[in-house]
């Protein structure tokens, strides 16, 4: 009986004291950490079995828009469907805090993001509010794809 069976996968927010682990599990993923701080971390969904953390995904409003960010699934818990389902958790979250639209950078990930609804977008013509994160400005490089999804209210 494999651990999905015994553990489902239960999402939250990330709990106080849990930050570092996140962020670990962000590095280890080989995405950008340096400019996660607590405060960002408040916009985090972290996917659990039991008491361990196995994904996260995250967001970094930018008025009627959000930057998604951060999308990790550790190693030995990827093809589980996690990182769709922690998507479509972000993107719900993100709706019940009245966004728009989400972008998002990636170097590797543009078919997934496809398969979620997710479509190219021109880089130089994200909103303002995108362009001034520090991930959109400076901690990813030019030649990451760019997408966006524009959410239905919800």
């Amino acid at each position: 009986m494999g651990n999905e069976l015994v553990f489902p996968l239960t999402f939250s927010g990330v709990r106080p004291g849990e930050e570092q682990i996140v962020i670990d599990l962000i590095g280890r993923g080989g995405l950008t950490t340096e400019d996660l701080n607590p405060q960002k971390l408040v916009h985090f969904i972290v996917a659990r079995r039991g008491d361990t953390i196995v994904g996260t995904v995250g967001l970094e409003p930018a008025a009627q828009n959000a930057l998604l960010r951060s999308l990790v699934v550790a190693e030995d818990h990827r093809r589980q469907a996690v990182a769709t389902r922690l998507v479509a958790a972000i993107e719900k979250y993100a709706r019940s805090h009245g966004t728009e639209a989400l972008y998002l950078l990636t170097m590797d990930a543009a078919a997934f993001f496809a398969k979620q609804g997710y479509l190219p977008f021109d880089r130089q013509t994200a909103p303002s509010g995108i362009q001034a994160t520090e991930e959109f400005r400076a901690l990813c490089p030019a030649t990451a794809q760019c997408l966006c999804k524009h959410l239905a209210p919800g």
